[in-house]
């Protein structure tokens, strides 16, 4: 049953299905840097800032990365801030190339090694802000090894020790404090425009109200003391009933008078 050909042609589709699942769900979850953490409960404030910013989801979608972690003593400079900018801030910790302290220690002397990280591929950085340097012999702990950004060397910070690894994959490295270059700062913001007000809400005039004011009014037809004076064409028209009026009142007296002479 298990050598004949139906048999084989039902079991290789599943194989290769089984395998593929298989091959994707290792490459798909290689690490997770918050799983590696939680068993290193000095770093509990770092780890919990990976997950609150979702820097861990971008760690863990990466393959060859060095993770530079502060445990929560040093963690002061960090806490208070905004989460956008704590995320910033653990961006530049995460640098694009595996790094243990064993390769940390055997970089060139002769001039600082530079590291791209994290906030310089998610495109939020400018100039050297998106990178770290490496120098041997700034410091007698782990190896002489400082770590600083790449755009400020006021803040450095120093190699302490390995906390964790997955060779060629993942490796965490624990610093001295935070690396927090004055350059990483919140956005100034903007002065605050007031917004215009439209003729309907602006505020009405001082001046006595005439009917300049009306918008049916014709020009000139407003007067300095408030009243409203005529205009032509009113006084033309007012001028016309006058006269009709007067040429009518003079017929009447006219037709009387001619009636009274007639009457016997």
């Amino acid at each position: 049953m298990f050598n004949s050909p139906q048999f084989a042609k039902m079991y290789f589709p599943i194989s290769t299905l089984l395998l593929s699942s298989f091959c994707l769900f290792s490459c798909s979850y290689a690490f997770n840097i918050t799983n590696m953490l939680n068993d290193h409960k000095d770093f509990s404030t770092f780890n919990d800032y990976l997950t609150r910013t979702t820097v861990a989801d971008q760690i863990n979608k990466r393959e060859s990365l060095t993770i530079f972690v502060i445990d929560n003593g040093g963690m002061g400079s960090v806490t208070g801030k905004s989460l956008d900018m704590v995320a910033k801030i653990l961006s530049l910790h995460v640098a694009l190339e595996y790094f243990d302290t064993s390769k940390l220690q055997h970089l060139p002397t002769d001039q600082p090694t530079l590291m791209t990280t994290l906030l310089q591929a998610n495109g939020q950085a400018t100039g050297q802000q998106g990178f770290l340097k490496a120098t041997i012999g700034g410091n007698s702990s782990g190896g002489g090894v400082m770590i600083s950004s790449a755009s400020s060397s006021d803040q450095s910070a120093h190699v302490v020790n390995s906390v964790t690894s997955q060779p060629y994959n993942i490796s965490v490295i624990q610093i001295s404090n935070a690396i927090m270059p004055n350059i990483i700062s919140p956005p100034t913001a903007a002065p605050t425009r007031l917004p215009s007000k439209s003729p309907a809400n602006s505020p009405k005039s001082s001046s006595p109200k005439g009917l300049l004011d009306s918008p049916n009014a014709a020009p000139g037809t407003g007067t300095a003391d408030g009243s409203t004076a005529a205009s032509p064409d009113a006084k033309s028209s007012g001028t016309s009933v006058f006269s009709v009026t007067y040429a009518f009142v003079i017929s009447v007296v006219l037709l009387s008078t001619l009636s009274l002479m007639r009457l016997p």
